[in-house]
């Protein structure tokens, strides 16, 4: 008999289960190696932040569950809020007066604390108009807007990376103010550390100050544009708002057929900024063209529809408050007076007729205060007095002589 634990000779006997190991170890390290896997990179901690204690009386604090806490102040004509939107290690600001005073308390803003430093500040604490519609004066349509001003006192400090700057937006809607999809225009007041966003497209003067223009890239529905004071300033009186939208329309960064939604003041911080103040704060607006008399550096003449023999033709004649030296300036550049607007023809002097929307009838008043024609280029120059009547103004290349420096209605 044989002993099945001993096996002849020409029988193939089983070998143990245990031999194979060394083979299925090498075969499931060839799988691991060579198998197609989904590949994840290990998450990008977050910066470690420590926020800031919580708010103390009388303070208003941006926190993780509401970033952008609001304050009526002012009898409910405005808003203040810290505005930390890109950011996490938390702002405080409280209302110094009760009316329009602001002053950030406490800043946590920094580089480590920045969500995107790619995608601007940290934080823009501020005051605003009331957003929503029909709450005060807003909104109104660009070309309706008769007048828009603000006054604005502020304190500032020397350390930290911030811009003092006025944020106007611009809706197509008449019933909202989608900060995404309006337009954006911003005035600087100063820039300590950090310059506009965008290419600088020349300058803008307004009421005796030079501002630099800086247009972003349009990539979406909104647009940005920004005028930086040439000589920072700490305050601002009576700044024309018009004057700057109509020269956003122009350039093509405000839709002429938008609406004036929101006026907000304050600061976009990127660094520090405690101690920022917001001393005073005032905005009126209204709607409606405005019209007056269009005068010229030549003293004591006006603009003036009374050309003896001629009544198509526009000239300069002894300013009188008449009706024939009332013009409307529209925000499409038009300039009008009882249903005919000026229009340059190319033949060497303006004329009056029925307005339409050619570009020959688009003008624009330069930084030096000419009458330009969107269309030829020209402007239109005050030749002087003439006896009996208005003499007829002419269109020049624009050179900045006197006579073509021209003060339209405010």
């Amino acid at each position: 008999m044989t002993n099945p634990a001993m096996p002849g000779t020409g029988y193939a006997g089983r070998r143990p289960w245990w031999w194979l190991a060394p083979t299925l170890v090498i075969v499931l390290i060839l799988c691991a190696l060579l198998l197609p896997r989904d590949h994840q990179e290990p998450a990008l901690a977050a910066p470690a932040v420590t926020p800031l204690p919580a708010a103390t009386a009388g303070e208003l604090c941006s926190t993780g569950q509401n970033r952008y806490p609001s304050q009526a102040v002012d009898s409910g004509r405005y808003l203040i809020n810290p505005n930390e939107w890109n950011a996490t290690g938390g702002l405080c600001i409280s209302s110094t007066d009760g009316a329009t005073g602001f002053r950030v308390t406490r800043s946590g803003i920094g580089r480590a604390s920045l969500i995107d430093p790619d995608r601007g500040p940290g934080a823009y604490p501020h005051i605003s108009t009331q957003l929503q519609p029909g709450t005060g004066p807003l909104p109104i349509a660009v070309n309706n807007l008769r007048y828009a001003t603000s006054s604005w006192r502020t304190t500032q400090v020397d350390g930290g990376v911030y811009n003092v700057s006025y944020d106007i937006w611009y809706s197509n809607s008449r019933t909202s103010c989608s900060f995404t999809e309006s337009a954006e225009l911003m005035i600087w007041l100063r820039g300590n550390g950090k310059t506009p966003f965008g290419d600088q497209a020349g300058e803008l003067r307004v009421g005796g100050t030079s501002y630099g223009v800086y247009q972003a890239p349009k990539k979406s529905s909104h647009t940005l544009i920004t005028y930086e004071m040439a000589t920072s300033a700490t305050s601002v009186t009576d700044l024309d708002l018009r004057a700057f939208t109509r020269d956003a329309v122009q350039r093509g960064y405000v839709p002429a057929g938008s609406y004036l939604c929101a006026v907000q003041a304050g600061f976009e911080i990127w660094d520090g900024g405690a101690g920022l103040g917001s001393d005073a704060f005032s905005f009126q607006a209204a709607a409606g063209q405005p019209s007056g008399a269009i005068t010229s550096a030549l003293p004591g003449l006006c603009l003036d529809s009374r050309v003896p023999g001629d009544p198509a033709a526009v000239g300069a004649g002894t300013c009188d408050g008449s009706a024939a030296q009332t013009w409307t300036m529209a925000d499409d550049g038009s300039i009008g007076q009882n249903g005919r607007c000026v229009e340059d023809p190319d033949i060497g002097f303006p004329v009056l007729t029925g307005c339409t929307s050619r570009p020959d009838q688009r003008w624009r008043v330069t930084p030096t205060g000419q009458l330009a024609n969107q269309d030829t280029g020209r402007c239109v120059e005050n030749p002087g007095a003439a006896a009996g009547g208005a003499a007829q103004v002419r269109m020049r290349p624009c050179d900045g002589r006197t006579g073509q420096e021209w003060h339209p209605p405010a």
